[in-house]
C-alpha cells in the first residue's frame, strides 16, 4: 500500500509523542495511510457495511467466504482502521464486557457459557486466519495476567476465580498464580497473585486492521474511504457525495455511531488514553521478568491494560473519559491525562523510571446502555449492527463479524443462538444530557474513590464499594 514508514519513528531519547494526530500503531504500519477512493456517485450493492474497523471488515470477510458472489461495499468516514481498531491496547482477548450478567443469571447461564467458549475459540482462529491470509499483525498468544497488588484485590481475585471454576471452566482456561509465580512470570511491583487467562493474544492493532482491509479487497469487497455516512434508511445509505442502495445494511460504527443521524444516544463514546515506551533493552526486560508478550493489568476498578510489543516496547493505557454531549476527541496534544497513564505504568515497574515514552494518543470505544455488546439483525428490514464492546472488541469483533454474517445470510449456526444476539434492551438509548454526563462522571468518580480508599486501607472502602455496586450495578 505504499512506502515504508519506519523512518518516521522517533529517535531514541525523544520524550513524548511526536505526532498527536495518530497512534503509535498507525505510525508504525509499514504502509501508507493515504486514503483510498471515496464514494463520488450513487451506486448499488448487495450489502453495504458502514465502518471499516474490525467488525465491518470481519463481517465482510465472512460474508465473502460464505458467498463469494456477493457485491459488498464498505463506507468509512476516515481510513480503514482509523478508529478504535487502530488505537486500542493490543489485547486480542476472549473477555467480553458484561458477560458476567449472562453467566450470573440462571436463565441465561447456559447460553453465556456457550458464548464464552465461542470467544475462547475465536482467539486461535484469528491467529489461524491472519497467518493464512498473510496478515502480519504480530499475533502471539501468551495469555493475559489479571494482577492483585493489595489484599482487597487478592480477595476479589480469588472470589472471581472460584466463580469461574464453579461455572465449569478449568485451570486450562484460568490459572491461579501465587506471589512467587507472578514474580517469575511478570514482576509487577507489589504483586500478591494473579489469574492467568490463556485465551488472549498480543497484536499490533493497526497492522491487523490494515491487513484485513487488504484481504477483503483482494476478495472483491469495495472500500470507500473518506465517505462519512450521514443517514441510513431501509435499503439505502447516504453520504455527502453519493448514496448506496443495497438489499442489506449493516452498521459497524462502534463509538462513532452518534455521527449518524438518529443514532446519537445508541452507543456513546468513552475515551481511553495510551502511551508507549521506546524499545526496551534486554536488561530492562530481564529486570521485570518480561520473557513473553503477556497482556497485563491490575484489578483497579479504573481499568489498566498493557502488553509487550514485538519490538520490545510496553504499550500501556487506562480508561476512560466521557466528554459532554458524547463529543468525540480524535486528536490529542500533550493532554495532562497522559501523565497519569505514564505514572501508573512506572508504579507497575519502578525500574523503568526515566524510560523514554515515544507516543501518547487517545481514542473512543462504543458503550451501550446495557453495558453489554450486541449482535442484532432484523430479517424484515434487512438492517443489522454489532458493537458496544466497551473496550474489549479486538477478539469479540471477530466473533461478532462471523455471527452478523451468519444472521445476514440466514445460516442457522451455534453462533446465532447465544445471548448477545438480538438481546432484550439492545435498542435502549442513553439518557439525555445532562443526566448522561452526570451519571457517567459520578460513576467514574466513585470508582476512583473506591480504588483510592482500598490502596490506603481506609475503613470507608467497603462502604464506597457497596455504594458503587448499589448505584451502578
Amino acid at each position: 500500500m505504499g512506502a515504508n514508514r519506519e523512518s518516521r519513528l522517533p529517535a531514541p531519547g525523544s520524550s513524548v509523542s511526536h505526532s498527536p494526530a495518530v497512534s503509535f500503531w498507525h505510525d508504525s504500519v509499514p504502509d501508507s495511510l493515504a486514503p483510498g477512493k471515496s464514494l463520488e456517485s450513487d451506486i448499488a450493492a448487495d450489502v453495504v457495511i458502514v465502518g471499516a474497523g474490525y467488525t465491518g471488515l470481519w463481517t465482510a470477510y465472512y460474508l465473502k467466504k460464505n458467498n463469494p458472489a456477493l457485491d459488498i461495499a464498505i463506507l468509512e468516514a476516515g481510513t480503514a482502521g482509523f478508529g478504535a481498531s487502530g488505537r486500542n491496547g493490543g489485547w486480542c482477548s476472549a473477555y467480553l464486557s458484561g458477560i458476567d450478567q449472562w453467566l450470573d443469571d440462571p436463565s441465561s447461564r447456559e447460553g453465556g457459557i456457550r458464548l464464552q467458549r465461542a470467544l475462547f475459540d475465536t482467539i486461535p482462529e484469528i491467529g489461524r486466519v491472519t497467518a493464512e491470509e498473510s496478515v502480519d499483525c504480530h499475533f502471539e498468544q501468551s495469555g493475559a495476567l489479571e494482577i492483585a497488588v493489595i489484599p482487597q484485590q487478592q480477595k476479589r481475585l480469588r472470589e472471581e476465580l472460584d466463580h469461574l471454576w464453579g461455572l465449569g471452566f478449568s485451570e486450562d482456561d484460568y490459572r491461579l498464580l501465587n506471589a512467587g509465580d507472578i514474580r517469575r512470570t511478570l514482576d509487577v511491583d507489589g504483586a500478591l497473585g494473579a489469574i492467568h487467562m490463556k485465551h488472549c493474544a498480543s497484536v499490533h492493532p493497526a497492522r491487523l486492521a490494515r491487513g484485513l482491509a487488504d484481504t477483503v479487497q483482494r476478495l472483491g469487497v469495495s472500500i470507500y474511504e473518506k465517505s462519512p455516512v450521514l443517514e441510513i434508511s431501509q435499503g439505502c445509505v447516504t453520504t455527502p457525495r453519493g448514496t448506496v442502495k443495497a438489499e442489506m445494511v449493516l452498521l459497524a460504527t462502534e463509538g462513532y455511531s452518534g455521527t449518524i443521524r438518529g443514532r446519537k444516544r445508541h452507543l456513546i463514546p468513552i475515551h481511553s488514553m495510551m502511551v508507549i515506551t521506546e524499545p526496551l533493552g534486554q536488561q530492562q526486560t530481564r529486570e521485570i521478568s518480561f520473557n513473553k508478550r503477556y497482556c497485563f493489568g491490575n484489578m483497579d476498578r479504573m481499568v489498566t491494560y498493557g502488553h509487550l510489543t514485538a519490538d520490545n516496547r510496553i504499550a500501556f493505557g487506562c480508561r476512560g473519559t466521557y466528554h459532554y454531549g458524547s463529543a468525540i476527541k480524535t486528536f490529542y496534544a500533550d493532554d495532562p491525562e497522559f501523565d497519569r497513564v505514564r505514572e501508573t505504568l512506572i508504579r507497575f515497574f519502578p525500574s523503568l523510571a526515566g524510560v523514554t515514552f515515544t507516543h501518547a494518543w487517545g481514542g473512543c470505544m462504543g458503550v451501550s446502555r446495557t453495558l453489554r455488546p450486541s449482535v442484532c439483525f432484523d430479517a424484515e428490514s434487512r438492517l443489522g449492527w454489532a458493537g458496544g464492546y466497551f473496550g474489549n472488541g479486538v477478539g469479540a469483533a471477530h466473533l461478532a463479524g462471523q455471527t452478523l454474517a451468519d444472521l445476514a445470510m440466514g445460516r442457522d449456526t451455534d453462533r446465532v443462538h447465544t445471548p448477545w444476539v438480538n438481546p432484550p434492551g439492545a435498542s435502549r438509548r442513553w439518557e439525555p444530557e445532562p443526566v448522561r454526563w452526570l451519571g457517567i462522571r459520578s460513576r467514574a468518580q466513585l470508582m476512583h474513590l473506591a480504588d483510592g480508599a482500598e490502596y490506603r486501607d481506609n475503613p470507608i472502602a467497603p462502604a464506597l464499594s457497596k455504594t458503587l455496586e448499589t448505584l451502578f450495578p
